[in-house]
């Protein structure tokens, strides 16, 4: 019987590695089981693998890299950042240190949007703080006749957004600028969809975070100002002069702000109150505005 704190020998069954893995995440809160389940899956290129190989001997080449990874996921680092990617509406997107990991709720802002243009694809899209690109790529690859202006502040963000593109086969029809948005958009340039996952946490909130996610991922993409909404006012005050007529803003929001986007101060001069939709979990989570 192996020890916690001894690593397995060279030789040692996938089984035995994936018990080793456990041991050595229990000092997470949460999902040691399931996290050495999905580290080996990724290295071995096979989710079933911890069931249908457990007999198999893990190769030495493949045990240095999972010794690697458990040992950084005990210090809190993030899965995702360990093993560089992360699945989004079934497909894998490339993520790296200095961008937002992307999140399963998420992807209920892409089902709403294709809900929304179920009749007529969006022509033009401007995707603002792409970060790993998910948002305006997975609209793409969704709707084969539209066009994305992707937005970031950062470079590094670009520089994966433009990977992810050319891996999911839609670069030819995606630009990406860099810079500030509220700085460099021409207004009244028409876009039939404005989205965006942005920053939405109160400052004073940030603290409280994750380690995971305090530490390792960018503040700019998570620090929504005193109340967290800062973002949104300032979309808020140009959004009629972006959206052509009939466009739609589709905009990810925290879970306890549904009510802000309800009262008056979600109204908008010529897009009217907006819509707020909840995620899979019940939690307000989408805001959606249409230009009248």
């Amino acid at each position: 019987m192996i020890r916690t704190e001894e690593t397995p020998p060279s030789g040692s069954r996938i089984f035995d590695w994936l018990k080793w893995g456990e041991d050595m995440l229990g000092c997470l809160p949460e999902g040691a089981d399931r996290e050495s389940r999905e580290f080996l899956g990724e290295l071995l290129e096979d989710p079933l693998a911890p069931w249908t190989r457990d007999k198999e001997v893990l190769p030495d080449s493949l045990s240095v890299r999972y010794r690697e990874w458990i040992g950084r996921r005990r210090n809190r680092e993030p899965f995702h950042l360990i093993t560089g990617s992360v699945s989004f509406l079934e497909d894998r997107y490339e993520v790296v240190p200095g961008i937002l990991i992307p999140r399963p709720e998420t992807e209920s802002l892409v089902a709403k949007v294709m809900d929304v243009f179920k009749s007529k694809s969006p022509s033009r899209i401007l995707d603002l703080g792409c970060g790993s690109g998910i948002l305006g790529i997975s609209v793409l690859k969704r709707f084969p006749q539209s066009q994305c202006l992707s937005v970031d502040l950062m470079k590094p963000p670009l520089e994966v957004s433009r990977r992810n593109a050319i891996a999911q086969g839609v670069s030819s029809r995606i630009h990406f600028v860099q810079g500030d948005w509220t700085e460099m958009l021409r207004l009244g340039q028409g876009f039939d969809l404005v989205i965006s996952n942005p920053p939405y946490i109160s400052t004073g909130s940030l603290s409280s975070l994750d380690p995971e996610i305090l530490f390792h991922e960018p503040r700019e993409a998570l620090d929504g100002g005193p109340d967290g909404l800062s973002f949104y006012r300032r979309l808020m005050a140009v959004l009629p002069d972006l959206l052509s007529p009939g466009g739609v803003a589709a905009l990810e929001i925290g879970a306890d702000q549904g009510d802000f986007f309800r009262s008056d101060e979600g109204c908008i001069p010529g897009c009217g109150s907006p819509l707020v939709f909840l995620d899979v979990l019940g939690r307000d989570r989408i805001v959606f505005w249409t230009k009248g």
